[in-house]
């Protein structure tokens, strides 16, 4: 039988149809990865409320040092904006207040992964939280998520011979809160109310204090965190 050439025109339907099918494909797996990716503003992963924050989940103002091994141009110290973002330049910004660490961890490695980044990747959580009055080494500092006002207590050395633990004040965004630590100390579950970065615990004397002391203490923790911000910013802009 002898071989019959095909139409042009049926040749160039079937080539028409199949490059439209093919750039379908194509398509369809472009927005696969996108939806599954997203535009670089948002994370994999999606954070939960705040409200009632988990134990070691993650708050606005947290400090997280971040390591990618094979991509030394992310690994850097960064700040969960007060947005409950962690903003990477050049990567791009997730989700991150209500998340814990290791949940945190995964959505930079699901990011990476979309940037076609082989993930290799530490991180570190920690909040910044400072401590004065009656106690033996008031300072700032770093502690894990999920620190309570008697560990914080600890780190700092103790209270002093004058404190009057009963009237400590935990200062968060401007308002106080008052937490009994010596009940605290006998096993009241008081004393575990969980730290967030910036708060401030204050220690009283005996005495107590004045209307005017604790003026002046709020605007000492706002310069302090003020400062320790400024810091953090010139660090990650070498």
């Amino acid at each position: 039988m002898p071989f019959v050439f095909p139409d042009r025109r049926a040749v160039f339907r079937y080539a028409l149809v199949a490059s439209t099918l093919l750039s379908l494909a194509r398509t369809s797996a472009a927005q696969q990865q996108q939806a599954q990716c997203g535009d670089g503003t948002s994370s994999p992963a999606h954070a939960a409320d705040t409200t009632g924050r988990r134990v070691g989940a993650l708050h606005p103002g947290d400090l997280i040092k971040l390591n990618v091994f094979r991509s030394k141009e992310f690994s850097n110290d960064y700040i969960i904006d007060s947005q409950g973002r962690l903003v990477i330049p050049g990567l791009g910004a997730l989700a991150a207040a209500g998340l814990e660490p290791r949940e945190l961890e995964s959505s930079v490695r699901e990011l990476l992964v979309c940037r076609g980044i082989v993930p290799d990747v530490s991180l570190q959580a920690q909040i910044r939280v400072g401590v004065t009055g009656e106690v033996r080494n008031p300072a700032v500092y770093p502690a894990e998520p999920g620190i309570s006002v008697l560990r914080l207590l600890t780190m700092a050395g103790g209270q002093t011979p004058n404190a009057d633990l009963s009237k400590t004040i935990v200062i968060r965004e401007g308002r106080t809160y008052r937490v009994d630590l010596n009940r605290a100390l006998a096993g009241d579950p008081s004393g575990s109310v969980i730290l967030n970065s910036n708060d401030v615990v204050v220690v009283p004397k005996k005495s107590g204090f004045t209307r005017e002391d604790m003026s002046f203490l709020l605007g000492i923790a706002g310069v302090v965190f003020s400062a320790l911000n400024v810091v953090v910013t010139l660090t990650r802009s070498r």
